[in-house]
């Protein structure tokens, strides 16, 4: 009975055994084949979600290809759009009255998987939950994201897979489970509860002696446990019932019927593992299909050995050939070059557990490739690797479509306007540049023909020859006159191509128009520019020489005189330096009204430039006196309304002409030479005084040669160092020398020594006195270097007077830093001695030059204080040492009480602002005197010395000199 019961015991144990195997293998197919049942169908999302951003957000045929994809997914009851979270399309189309309208994101029974999909980027599992269609299902939610304009993803909305839970149970085949005596509960914890939930169970499942089996579905894990099988051997169940005659045939009954039933087990599991396989490999050919059809590989890569497995499209796409393995670095290389690192952003950002879309190009042989690639990390519950999953889609042909369409779009809405008819003219189409240019809307032209532009101006014979030529060569362009919506009628450039059919005949005509009014206008205005003066809109110099030329001709062949004036202004540069531009530029335009007044209607009156203005006078009179006196007359009228005070901006201002005058007539004349003539008249007459006429002598032309001739020898000058400096001392009230001035001479090879006064307002002029002032702050740097070396003069400064021109250039303060640095000389030494005339322009800009150089210690003196412009305000702000009293107020201070007052004025306000006050032109022993008793300490002029190559400094100064 022992080894009996031993026997059974064992026997049992091993079929115990082998039922728990069975039940585990069962267990664990039946888990795999219900994920991946579930994953198939949730698939159907990710198709939708890959339709949805191919057609950049737009839903048209969305029916048509999710009736398609449910065809491939049976277990799909329905798949809901949510654009921005609200459901608003559903297919099939006969549950539209389910569903639809619900706000995902904020419905109490929806929002949670909502909510966690667009947190997460991902598909999202709701349920099980009942459907209010019947039944019960689970809703796969995916959110669906676009590209925004700055680059960013951008949420579209959710797409959402109706399964249903039955058929995929069915399909799975987990009922047949029970069938087979094996007891199974499938369950889930709930999220939002935490206690377990029943998915499915057969009806006489115990939790008792079972096997487990999980598996993860988005956002959840679904738990399979599968009760061992019942049957078992009734020798264990009833040992002690049986008499020992039947104890041995029991024992091999029950082991030939256990022997027997695992056996048929054993087939039936084999069986079912075929019947599986080949159901899996229909699955994978389907797969495959559906991927080929869509252009979509899929691919998984173990993040640990970086190997990449994927689909056989995938790899077709990559171009990497008929494999199933490769490394990432192959994958990599086939990127183009220029969207690496877009590829490699996707996947660390993959890697970080983000999901990531990314588009790139693909250099496949000579071959160019645009694909869409989808990626998550995944990490597989059973063996625990981590790995990134994703897709890759050919999207070369929608690339190649979306750029034609969006070149066909910019070419089409254009700046040209656009209209398409059929073959009888009737409009078909129009764009947005035609509406903006004819007015006419699409409703207003819709079914119409062109002829409802038509001007009236053009006769039939000029659309006859059109048509004819539509006809003849397919195409028209011209200039034509057509009429806008409003009446308006304007010129437009119209081409007009004719559009065949393959048998020749004409089927539609493309015009494109150009609105030419503001060409023409413009044509006009340049025109006009090309001629006239655009301050005044009187004629320029072009114009003049032209009308000139025209009167010198016309003139000599009528025998008869003409005048040419040339008008300039005394001091519109002071106008302009005190008020600015702008007031100069309105007293031009009010001169030139009184000159128009003034003027006829066959005379000519041009600006030529700045404040100069030509009047020519045709057809005066026949004799030349009569004709001098006429224009004299006139030229006088001229002055006085000069002189008659403007008004500008409320302002009143005075101004006075010279006037230079040139008479023409019995012989031609060049229309130059005139100019040139008048213009020394002109000078001659501002030479005067100003408010003078001059007519033309021919003496005047070698005044000007002399000119010319000496700016010339300013330049030779220059450059073989004619000029040198002089040095006027300057003492104290002990008579103790305290500096000098450098006065600049010319030593002319030929004329001897010149006097500045003959050449300094002509190196103004010509703007010589820029490298004359250079050279001269050279000299006296080098100058200074030398007094520094003796003990006689290492205390004197040296007085450097610089033209306001000279000041305003843009390296003036280098230049003088250069020469300090390459002379060595002490910058404290150095005085700058600038005029008045400086501080009319730009005054801030000066003061910031004066305090650079100050910080470099550079000191500053105003020079002929008090007689030009002279700005308290200014003054405060200028960083100045000294100030000079002009020799014109030394002069007469004995005898004029007025020169002697403002001395006084003078010495007070330099004391007031702290400022040194120095006298020239001191020639008497009483100037001195006087100048002392106002509390004047410093002096220049002829009593304490003349200017001269070298200083004599006495050792013992006396008091007196």
């Amino acid at each position: 009975m022992v080894f009996s019961t031993a026997i059974i015991s064992k026997l049992e144990q091993a079929a115990q055994s082998e039922l728990h195997s069975q039940a585990s293998e069962l267990a664990l197919m039946q888990a795999h084949t219900l994920e991946h049942k579930l994953a198939h169908a949730l698939s159907a999302s990710y198709a939708v979600g890959a339709f949805i951003q191919q057609n950049q957000g737009k839903t048209e045929g969305f029916t048509q290809f999710a009736k398609q994809l449910l065809e491939y997914h049976p277990s799909v009851n329905a798949i809901y759009l949510a654009p921005g979270g609200i459901t608003q399309l559903v297919v099939p189309t006969s549950l539209s009255s389910i569903g639809l309208g619900i706000d995902l994101m904020h419905d109490a029974t929806r929002k949670t998987e909502a909510i966690l999909a667009i947190q997460s980027q991902q598909l999202s599992l709701a349920g099980p939950l009942e459907l209010k269609r019947g039944g019960t299902g689970v809703i796969g939610r995916l959110p669906v994201y676009l590209e925004g304009a700055n680059g960013k993803e951008v949420l579209w909305g959710i797409v959402s897979v109706v399964i249903s839970l039955p058929k995929i149970l069915s399909d799975a085949e987990l009922p047949e489970l029970a069938k087979r005596g094996h007891q199974y509960e499938l369950w889930r914890i709930h999220p939002e509860t935490g206690k377990k939930q029943i998915i499915d169970q057969s009806a006489h499942f115990s939790d008792l002696n079972g096997v487990r089996h999980s598996f993860s579905l988005p956002n959840t894990t679904w738990i399979l446990d599968v009760n061992i099988s019942s049957k078992k051997g009734g020798v264990a169940a009833t040992p002690l019932k049986f008499g020992l005659a039947l104890l041995l045939s029991t024992m091999l009954a029950v082991m030939t019927h256990l022997l027997i039933s695992t056996r048929e087990q054993k087939k039936g599991l084999r069986k079912l593992v075929t019947l599986r396989t080949s159901e899996l490999v229909a699955r994978e050919k389907e797969l495959q299909r559906a991927q080929s059809i869509s252009q979509t590989g899929s691919w998984t890569a173990d993040l640990s050995t970086m190997e990449i497995r994927g689909t056989e499209q995938a790899f077709r796409i990559w171009g990497l050939g008929h494999k199933t393995t490769v490394s990432c670095q192959s994958v990599l290389t086939q990127i183009h070059p220029e969207d690496r690192a877009i590829a490699i952003a996707g996947w660390q950002r993959a890697r970080q557990g983000l999901a990531a879309s990314v588009e790139y190009r693909l250099q496949v042989g000579d071959q160019l490739k645009w694909v869409h690639s989808q990626i998550e990390r995944d990490q597989d519950l059973a063996s625990g690797v981590i790995r990134c999953i994703g897709t890759v889609q050919d999207i070369t042909e929608r690339k190649k479509i979306e750029n034609d369409l969006r070149i066909a779009a910019i070419a089409f809405e254009g700046q040209e306007g656009i209209v398409i008819t059929d073959q009888h003219r009737n409009i078909l189409r129009i764009n947005q540049a035609f509406t903006r240019i004819t007015g006419y809307g699409w409703e207003e032209v819709q079914g119409k023909t062109t002829s409802l532009l038509k001007s009236g101006i053009h006769g039939s014979a000029y659309y006859a020859d059109m048509a004819e030529q539509l006809e003849t060569q397919g195409l028209w362009q011209g200039e034509i006159w057509n009429r806008r919506k409003n009446g308006e009628i304007y010129p437009e450039w119209l081409t007009i191509t004719a559009i065949r059919a393959a048998d020749g005949a004409i089927v539609n005509y493309v015009g494109t128009m150009l609105d030419i009014t503001q060409r023409k206008a413009t044509e006009a205005k340049l025109e006009h520019l090309a001629y006239h003066d655009p301050l005044t809109g009187l004629a320029n110099r072009r114009l003049l020489l032209d009308r000139l030329q025209h009167a010198l001709v016309s003139n000599a062949r009528s025998q008869r005189y003409g005048a040419i004036l040339f008008l300039d202004l005394d001091n519109f540069k002071t106008i302009n330096d005190t008020s600015g531009h702008g007031k100069g530029d309105i007293l031009l335009q009010q001169i030139a009204k009184r000159l128009q007044l003034r003027t006829g209607k066959g005379d000519t009156l041009a600006r030529i430039g700045g404040d100069e203005f030509i009047i020519i006078l045709e057809d005066l009179s026949e004799n030349l006196r009569d004709t001098a006196i006429e224009v004299r007359s006139f030229a006088s009228g001229i002055l006085d309304d000069i002189k008659r005070p403007f008004d500008l901006d409320g302002q009143h201002f005075h101004t006075t002409a010279s006037i230079g005058i040139d008479l023409f007539g019995t012989s031609e004349s060049c229309a130059e030479d005139m100019l040139k003539q008048v213009e020394v008249a002109m000078y001659e007459a501002k030479a005067e005084g100003g408010d003078h006429i001059c007519f033309f002598n021919p003496d005047m032309l070698n005044i000007i040669a002399a000119r010319a001739a000496m700016e010339n020898d300013i330049r030779i000058g220059i450059s073989e160092q004619q000029f040198a400096l002089f040095y006027q001392p300057q003492v104290n009230s002990a008579g103790k020398w305290i500096g000098a001035e450098a006065l600049i001479r010319w030593r002319h090879p030929e004329k001897g020594m010149i006097s500045p006064a003959e050449f300094i307002p002509l190196a103004e002029e010509s703007g010589l006195i820029i490298p004359l002032g250079n050279w001269v702050i050279h000299e006296a740097c080098a100058q200074l270097q030398i007094w520094s070396s003796q003990a006689a003069s290492a205390h004197m400064t040296l007085a450097v007077n610089v033209s306001a021109k000279q000041f305003r250039q843009a390296d003036f303060v280098d230049i003088v830093l250069t020469a300090l640095d390459s002379s060595g000389a002490d910058p404290r030494k150095l005085k700058i001695e600038l005029t008045e005339s400086v501080l009319v322009d730009n005054v801030e800009e000066i003061i910031a030059k004066m305090q650079l150089l100050k910080s470099h210690g550079v000191c500053f003196s105003l020079d002929d204080f008090g007689t030009g412009y002279s700005s308290l305000t200014y003054l405060k702000k200028l960083p100045l040492d000294q100030l000079k009293i002009d020799q014109s107020f030394v002069r007469d201070i004995l005898m004029n009480p007025n020169d002697a007052a403002i001395t006084r004025t003078i010495i007070g306000l330099g004391k007031s602002l702290g400022l040194a006050v120095i006298a020239e032109g001191v020639e008497t022993e009483a100037q001195r005197t006087f100048l002392q008793s106002q509390d004047c300490h410093a002096f220049q002029g002829y009593l304490f010395g003349k200017p001269s190559a070298t200083l004599n400094i006495p050792h013992k100064t006396p008091l007196t000199v």
